[in-house]
Parts: structure tokens; sequence; C-alpha cells
């Protein structure tokens, strides 16, 4: 019998579980907050730096991601469907690496919440999600 060969997943798809899971990653995080549950550490000098510290992680993150690997994704060609430019491997590849670097920021971003409260943390989180929402597939289909 011959190998079958395997079908590449869609990109498109995969971006949207991972939006779903952080978006909710954080929404739970946020309503616990809400509900009066406290931070993980409690409020001191050390929980203030540990909040900066992730806080400016994810967003050198998110950085990287938009302004360093998302120009590396090569845009759709006026004559390729987004069928064709999303089989190409490359772009596949290129647009990954983007959205795990952005997706890993949001994540490291709300952790960083949950365990500390804190504003800075918070506002990480809500910039790389943003980030991330932003950077769907869309946008590397529509780039010139």
């Amino acid at each position: 019998s011959s190998p079958v060969a395997a079908k590449q997943g869609s990109p498109q798809l995969l971006y949207h579980f991972l939006r779903i899971g952080v978006s909710i990653l954080a929404a739970i995080f946020l309503v616990l907050r809400l509900a009066g549950v406290p931070p993980l550490l409690h409020a001191d000098p050390t929980s203030d730096v540990i909040a900066y510290v992730i806080s400016g992680i994810a967003v050198v993150l998110v950085l990287v991601g938009v302004f360093v690997l998302k120009p590396g994704v090569p845009g759709r060609k006026a004559a390729q469907t987004p069928a064709e430019y999303w089989a190409t491997p490359k772009v596949v590849q290129k647009a990954m690496s983007v959205w795990f670097m952005v997706e890993g920021a949001a994540t490291f971003a709300s952790i960083g919440f949950l365990m500390t409260g804190h504003s800075v943390a918070s506002a990480a989180m809500v910039l790389a999600i943003a980030g991330f929402w932003f950077g769907g597939p869309g946008t590397f289909e529509n780039q010139k």
C-alpha cells in the first residue's frame, strides 16, 4: 500500500483557536479579580518588581512579533487566492511564528496579572491580546 500524504491543517483555524484560548484565559483571570479573588502574590515591593518584569517581557515579545517577525511574512501576490497563499509553507511558518510570539506574550502577561493583580500587568495583557487580535490571517493576506 502507498503512504497517504498528510494534508496541512488550516493555519487560519489554528489562529482562531489560539485567539479564543488566550482571550478566555485573560477573561477568566479578570473575572476572578472582579469577583474578589486576591492576586496569588501579596502586594509588596517584590510583587511590583515581578509585575513590571513580566509586563516588560510581554511587551518586548509583542514588539518582536509585530515589528521583527511580521514584516518577514511574505505578502499575498495579486494573482494568488487566499487558499493558494496559505498553502505556501514559508507563509504558514512565518505567520505562525508571529502568532506564537504574540500569543505567548498575551499568556505571559495574563499570568502576571493573575499573580500580581498589578495595573501594569493588566495593561500589558490588553496590549498583547489586542496585538494578537489585530494580527490575524487577514493582515497577511492584504499586506502589500
